[in-house]
């Protein structure tokens, strides 16, 4: 039939559309329409199947190995991905009803961060109330309370509960190293402790989490992020195998969460690398082909976000959702768009809530397997992100591996090379900000900053403790605020 209907076209080849795209030029050199990303990749303007040298890994299917097109066969037609919102409230009474307003209306996964006051078992039996968590996966997204939140669920749950929980309860001290530059001399031993007890007690659950959003938000690119991500599996893998646990074990409990940036495409790419990147690692340690697919987290990023214009921020995360939706994310967090002014609100919450909503129910994105399959752009940019990525984290484990790196500040000097870059982009305009640097609405009042929940993160004062240079977030709108502030137009 398709013969038939084209029959009369002549077949157009790669070389055709070079030559009519040089016409529409006017003389200009192709070349013009190249620029080059932050990861130092040349974004080519026309991409073919033809600029593939070697095209082994386009032929495989979803669900098989390397899983660059998903690590499940049927896709999301099996399971969509899981709206995991955050509920940034301290009290657990309030916490849980927002909770349940939200499981009600769509949310189908619960966040515990560090807002959340947990000190003693009456807490936590409050916050998840009337919660059924045989039907809902849990995640614990905090680099550092993971262990203590366990313990009180293990005091305040039903044996049959926790034996069927699944998500993450995810200890990542790394993460915590970068974020507040010091964790304790020990970790390793704790972490290998409540691998142990969330194993033996909850088998369905993940324990180890590698978040690389700390990195993301203080500027890091894709290259660095994705390599980050793998240096860090690795030195808890090593650290946990020389405390006697079993590799195959420890690389089934691992889940990763990324951040998801301002540039969509590279973002559809990243998710997708990670899934191809973390396959070659875990079978190099021998792990069974269940330990090789990946456990995928998204989170918006934060560096992009604004104060001023601020529903410019849904915008934003409608894109970031979309990107992590295509490449492939298990579950995802898309913060309020107010999340820039400090806690946020039931307003902002629900409207994150829907967008994903949206691409799931409307958009009906759950209903294609590999979106992104055989886009040249998106698959040749997964191609390159993957092999620059494996060349950055072989440079990290040749320096002595990621905790290593943090100690040393060669990761913080990586990123901050790439942050400043970012900012003298946005101050020259070179890099958009719309409603910052370009389209501003002058009238728009300047909002409310709402103080947040303190964190909840426990207190290690005291103990002998690894220390690093601390990474500090990024908000590209903070030039532009201070040109603003000092009268400048």
């Amino acid at each position: 039939m398709d013969q038939a209907l084209f029959a009369e076209f002549q077949t157009a080849t790669y070389d055709d559309w070079l030559k009519a795209a040089r016409v529409s030029l006017r003389g200009r050199p192709l070349e013009s329409l190249v620029s080059r990303s932050y990861e130092g990749i040349n974004i080519q303007p026309l991409i073919g199947a033809e600029i593939f040298a070697d095209s082994a890994q386009l032929d495989t299917l979803p669900g098989q190995f390397p899983f660059r097109r998903g690590t499940a066969a049927a896709g999301y037609r099996a399971r969509p991905w899981l709206l995991a919102q955050k509920i940034d409230i301290a009290d657990p009474d309030e916490f849980n009803a927002a909770l349940r307003e939200a499981l009600a209306n769509g949310q189908t996964a619960i966040v515990l961060g560090d807002a959340l006051k947990l000190h003693l078992p009456d807490g936590l039996r409050r916050a998840l109330a009337e919660i059924d968590l045989r039907r809902f996966p849990i995640f614990v997204h905090s680099d550092s309370r993971a262990p203590d939140i366990y313990r009180l669920m293990r005091a305040v749950l039903m044996n049959d509960e926790l034996h069927q929980l699944s998500g993450c309860a995810g200890y990542d001290p790394l993460a915590n190293l970068a974020r507040t530059g010091t964790m304790p001399a020990d970790v390793f031993d704790r972490l290998a402790a409540h691998v142990s007890a969330v194993a033996e007690v909850s088998p369905q659950l993940g324990s180890i989490a590698v978040g690389t959003t700390v990195y993301h938000d203080a500027g890091a690119d894709a290259v660095g992020e994705l390599a980050i991500a793998l240096a860090s599996a690795v030195e808890y893998l090593r650290a946990l195998d020389e405390r006697g646990l079993d590799t195959n074990l420890v690389a089934g409990k691992l889940h990763i969460r990324l951040g998801i940036g301002e540039n969509f495409f590279m973002e559809v790419a990243k998710f997708r690398a990670i899934k191809l990147l973390w396959a070659q690692v875990a079978r190099a340690i021998g792990s069974d082909s269940g330990g090789q697919r990946i456990r995928l987290h998204g989170r918006s990023g934060q560096r992009n976000k604004t104060r001023r214009d601020r529903y410019m921020n849904l915008l934003r995360l409608t894109t970031e959702a979309l990107a992590a939706a295509i490449g492939g994310s298990d579950s995802l967090t898309i913060a309020p768009f107010d999340e820039p002014f400090g806690k946020s609100d039931g307003f902002s919450r629900r409207l994150s809530r829907n967008v994903q909503l949206i691409l799931q129910e409307e958009l009906q994105l759950t209903e294609v397997i590999d979106p992104a399959g055989g886009a040249w752009h998106v698959e040749l940019l997964t191609d390159e992100l993957a092999r620059r990525a494996w060349a950055r984290f072989q440079a990290i484990e040749a320096a002595g591996g990621m905790l290593t790196a943090l100690e040393a500040g060669s990761i913080q000097a990586d990123i901050e090379a790439v942050t400043d870059q970012r900012r003298r982009d946005v101050a020259s305009g070179a890099a958009i900000l719309v409603g910052v640097n370009r389209y501003v609405n002058p009238d728009e009042p300047t909002p409310e900053i709402r103080p947040r929940s303190k964190s909840e993160a426990p207190d290690e004062a005291g103990e002998p403790t690894v220390s690093a240079t601390p990474l500090m977030p990024l908000r590209l709108e903070e030039a532009c605020e201070a040109g603003r502030e000092s009268g400048a137009d």
